[in-house]
């Protein structure tokens, strides 16, 4: 009985053997036939891609939310900074008015 070496297949390969599973019309088995591979293989490999595709997705989902984060941020800030010089305004008024009620 001989041994067969056990083949490597490059990240490049391996995608474009999923992607022929996604969007070809062609079976399974016949794209694992072409390219020597168990469908099981396959399988393992498309569930990888999918699975590095959905962390994409929040990757980018929270990269969203972070802007919408900082905008609310800015604006609180914003807010802060305006009731901050109301404070201050009226603070002044009112040591001027005690100033008058004093002399």
């Amino acid at each position: 009985m001989s041994k067969r070496k056990r083949r490597r297949f490059k990240p490049e390969e391996k995608f474009k053997i999923v992607k022929e599973g996604v969007t070809k019309a062609r079976s399974v088995s016949e794209i694992c036939d072409e390219y020597g591979i168990h469908p099981n293989q396959f399988y393992k490999w498309q569930k990888e891609f999918f699975e590095s595709a959905l962390s994409g997705f929040k990757e980018s989902s929270q990269g969203r939310t972070r802007v919408a984060e900082n905008r609310e941020k800015k604006r609180m800030e914003s807010d802060i900074k305006r009731m901050k010089d109301v404070i201050t305004e009226l603070a002044s008024e009112n040591i001027d008015l005690k100033k008058n009620d004093m002399d």
